[in-house]
């Protein structure tokens, strides 16, 4: 009987304390999502984030790897130091360009060359590493130093022959169903090693680390041999059934880079791109998910990197040779897009973009992630939107020439009642068909919009670019946003609402004796054309 009632203590004490352990655990994984709230705040603020997704993946990995307590303690501790700002970096207002690249170059790790904390996990030190990468080389063009690190970058020569890699590679790409149910995995730092298969790749363009051609071979192959013919797509697999886990639209839009160029041609005779129709419908499919619920900064972290990379994936590696349904299908799925950038993340009142829903702070994230968007869909590039939409002769409906002596508001019916008309920019003269962004003398919102005509939106952007004190977000440099925008020429314009300008028409008429009137969509395509000109009788 003692012995039964010590039995029965002895297991009550221990359901207790797993009880207790759960309980921790629990609390600790109710910490992710305030962990993204408190990502915005510290980018807000002004702290340097660029390491933030990575540790976050880091602890998805120790997870899947059984380091649970590990992982937990992680969590909570990352989750404290945060909540008080306890040992981060405030980024510092630069004098000049020097100091801000002297600054960077100083975050780097001496033990591993890297720009992560080496308490992470070792799969983890690439992404920042790549990130920081591109804003120094980006600096190093804008003072004229040379791209040279104070460090070797010695973590690579942990895989630095073709069966590390390889092996490397698998444990990335395989885990367990844990790991399954968080909404991303370490495949994240797969598609991040995928870049350095090409010569254009910064590491490789300045010798930064040398990776042999037999290594590039293998990261190809393994690339290749692991995209899934089902989907097209590549991402996670269960490490028990082999089987793709999930539509990985995230991973598999930075893979393809690969394997084809911006134009969609293929890098490699042995390596072509395959399964383009299935990547094209399952990319549609993953952009058709509705956003989230507006709390939940975690998803929205999620569903945003989605959405653009679905895009970039579509205009740049997929459009070749697409049908015409399924450009029309891409365009409405583009449509849904502008709109919740500009009714979720567009800040009115400082002229660029957050990252997070709700945010009372634009930055460098969410204005960068944007006009890649606006960029991607050819929005502000006229070569890539007649690629993707066709010229204008094709996209623009000629609504015909007229000669009048004063205009009047019944003589705009016509663009009126084209249903797709989002703006409309009146020209003096005759405006450049290669170049509508030109020449533009006022912007007219017709109805009630949130959504900017890209010739009122990059003046406001780069306005903000230039003047903020942010120098890094999480992966966005102010620098890469600045030359991403350097040859995007544009001048403020007035803009009117509502009514037609009729005055300030008429002054241009008088003037130019000719008002060229083109309405545009969201997408910032050409849609209908009038012309006016001042008659002498």
């Amino acid at each position: 009987m003692l012995r039964r009632r010590t039995i029965m203590v002895t297991a009550g004490i221990t359901l207790s304390s797993l009880l207790v352990i759960l309980g921790i655990w629990a609390h600790s994984f109710s910490l992710i999502p305030d962990l993204f709230r408190l990502n915005k705040e510290c980018q807000e603020e002004g702290y340097y984030m660029a390491e933030f997704e990575f540790k976050m993946l880091g602890f998805a990995y120790d997870l899947d790897k059984g380091q649970y307590e590990k992982a937990v303690s992680s969590i909570r501790k990352y989750h404290k130091q945060l909540k008080a700002r306890q040992g981060l970096i405030k980024l510092p207002a630069f004098t000049d360009k020097k100091q801000e690249m002297d600054f960077y170059l100083n975050l780097q790790n001496p033990k591993t060359g890297a720009f992560m904390d080496d308490a992470a996990p070792y799969c983890t030190y690439e992404g920042p590493t790549g990130n920081v990468l591109l804003l120094l080389d980006a600096l190093a063009k804008e003072t004229g130093q040379p791209m040279q690190l104070k460090y070797p970058l010695t973590f690579f020569d942990a895989i630095n022959t073709p069966e590390k890699l390889t092996a490397y590679l698998d444990d990335l790409a395989n885990i367990g169903w844990l790991a399954a149910k968080l909404p991303e995995s370490s495949f994240h730092m797969v598609r991040d090693l995928a870049g350095y298969s090409r010569d254009d790749d910064i590491v490789n363009k300045y010798h930064l680390y040398t990776f042999s051609p037999e290594w590039k071979q293998a990261l190809l192959k393994w690339l290749y041999d692991n995209q899934d013919p089902q989907t097209g797509f590549w991402g996670p697999r269960s490490r028990f059934s082999g089987k793709l886990l999930k539509l990985d639209l995230h991973n598999t839009g930075s893979i393809v880079k690969a394997f084809v160029d911006n134009n969609g041609n293929d890098r490699h005779v042995l390596f072509p791109l395959r399964y383009k129709d299935k990547m094209f419908a399952n990319t549609l499919l993953v952009m058709a998910e509705p956003p989230p619920d507006i709390s939940d900064l975690d998803e929205w972290h999620g569903w945003t990197l989605r959405t653009g990379k679905g895009v970039s994936l579509l205009t740049r590696y997929l459009w070749k040779g697409v049908s015409r349904e399924n450009k029309e299908k891409a365009r409405k799925s583009f449509e849904t897009f502008v709109r919740v950038r500009f009714e979720k993340y567009y800040l009115s009142d400082q002229g660029a973009f957050c990252y997070y829903p709700g945010s009372l702070q634009a930055t460098l994230d969410g204005t960068g992630s944007a006009m890649g968007f606006f960029e991607n869909i050819g929005a502000f590039v006229p070569e890539k939107q007649r690629r993707l939409w066709g010229g204008v002769e094709e996209t623009c409906v000629d609504l015909g020439s007229f000669s009048i002596k004063t205009l009047t508001e019944k003589d705009f019916d016509p663009i009126m009642a084209q249903g797709a008309i989002n703006s409309v920019r009146f020209y003096s003269g005759s405006p450049d068909s290669m170049n509508f962004m030109a020449k533009v003398q006022n912007i007219w919102y017709p109805r009630n919009t949130q959504m900017l005509d890209i010739v009122d939106l990059v003046p406001r952007v780069k306005n903000w670019v230039n003047t903020t004190t942010q120098s890094m977000g999480n992966w966005t440099s102010r620098e890469e946003t600045e030359a991403d925008l350097a040859d995007v020429k544009i001048e403020p314009v007035s803009v009117s609402k509502g009514d037609v300008p009729l005055e300030k028409l008429a002054e241009l008429l008088r003037v130019h004796k000719t008002v060229t009137v083109i309405g545009f969509d969201v997408l910032q395509i050409p849609r209908c054309k009038m012309v006016f000109r001042l008659s002498d009788s």
